[in-house]
């Protein structure tokens, strides 16, 4: 890589720690204003501040019309995804195709639908309009070739392969049952063991299984009631983890160390 080549970090707002080299170029996401003379890039919900675009930056910007060129990407994610992409993997897509080197921080792209005791009952989790195993999948090919050592999820205990039968089409039929039924089998599907779900783990499956953890905005009813009940969202946010790890194990089994692009 060019010592001249633009060195820019990714730093999400989930678990982990960003260390901060120097020389960087900092990423940042819905914060305040950076300021035109800062080295931070700050992306930032459009809507949220009345813009009629999914994203809007502020702050030091790569060159060639990034802005554009995000909520282009935006518009290309949101069709594979069903349902509008995070900022995070937005902006890593549409700086990608930039001349840079790119660490990423913060960011696994799974944060947890369990939802917290005070939340009353009809309020959702920001985070549930997102599609998470539907990023992963999509981030996965980037992540390979990227310095992101936070995405990878590490392997559980009991993750050998397992003889037990295919969870999938018990999974995939919870929209379609009644609610008190379904808390019983999402209870049993909670305790399964990890291999069992990495065993029969396809790309197919795995797809029709992504509508099951997000929601659609604008849309009043959901059949994904287990997004608002406390107890139901806790044990969907388990087996939510679970596939992810068995996407990355399908999907990218052997682990390569991780460079700069």
């Amino acid at each position: 890589m060019s010592s001249n080549t633009q060195q820019w970090h990714l730093i999400g707002n989930g678990p982990g720690k960003a260390e901060i080299r120097p020389n960087e170029r900092l990423i940042r996401f819905n914060q305040s204003d950076p300021g035109p003379k800062s080295s931070t890039l700050v992306v930032s919900n459009g809507r949220g501040k009345g813009i009629n675009q999914p994203f809007l930056v502020e702050g030091l910007q790569p060159p060639h019309d990034f802005e554009r060129r995000l909520n282009e990407t935006s518009g290309v994610l949101e069709s594979r995804l069903g349902v509008r992409p995070s900022a995070g993997l937005t902006t890593l897509i549409a700086l990608g195709e930039e001349p840079c080197s790119l660490r990423i921080s913060c960011m696994d792209l799974l944060p947890t639908i369990a939802r917290p005791e005070h939340l009353s009952n009809r309020q959702p989790l920001a985070c549930c309009f997102h599609n998470w195993l539907g990023e992963r999948r999509i981030a996965l090919p980037w992540a390979r070739k990227l310095d992101w050592p936070g995405f990878w999820l590490s392997e559980l205990e009991g993750s050998k392969l397992s003889q037990a039968s295919d969870p999938y089409p018990r999974l995939l039929s919870l929209s379609s049952i009644e609610r008190q039924e379904g808390l019983t089998l999402i209870r049993w599907l909670a305790r399964l063991p990890h291999a069992c779900w990495k065993t029969h783990a396809t790309e197919e499956l795995l797809m029709h299984a992504e509508h099951l953890f997000f929601l659609k905005r604008g849309v009043r009813d959901t059949s994904n009631w287990w997004i608002f009940d406390f107890e139901a969202s806790g044990l969907m946010a388990r087996i939510h983890r679970t596939l992810a790890m068995a996407q990355q194990a399908l999907l990218s089994p052997v682990q390569a160390l991780p460079e700069s692009l």
